[in-house]
């Protein structure tokens, strides 16, 4: 077993384990995003927001492009490094509801 693939494996579901992380990549993976968007769509704070796009952008899972300067408005635009982890999340939501389903039927 590779030690360090498995490690980067873990960080990846614990980041999409958060709900609100889980939630900006099924909004970045449509596309582009400002934080503010991110915030106003789903939901949550803005700070919220950019503290977990500083999580996966340490993570290397998303990246993002500043355009101006701070005082001109500067303007800060995020997206998926990999547009399969979109697929990703899509896939763990319908594993989710199969599971459930199940436990249903079995109930």
């Amino acid at each position: 077993m590779n030690s360090g693939r498995t490690r980067e494996g873990s960080l990846i579901c614990r980041i999409l384990g958060n709900p609100l992380a889980h939630a900006i990549v099924c909004a970045i993976g449509r596309g582009r995003r400002r934080p503010i968007e991110l915030a106003r769509e789903l939901g949550s704070s803005p700070s919220a927001v950019v503290n977990q796009l500083r999580i996966m952008k340490a993570a290397g899972l998303v990246r993002w492009r500043s355009s101006g300067v701070r005082r001109k408005g500067r303007v800060v635009e995020y997206w998926l490094t990999d547009s399969s982890l979109l697929r990703v999340c899509e896939v763990a939501q319908a594993v989710v509801q199969r599971v459930r389903s199940s436990v249903t039927r079995d109930a």
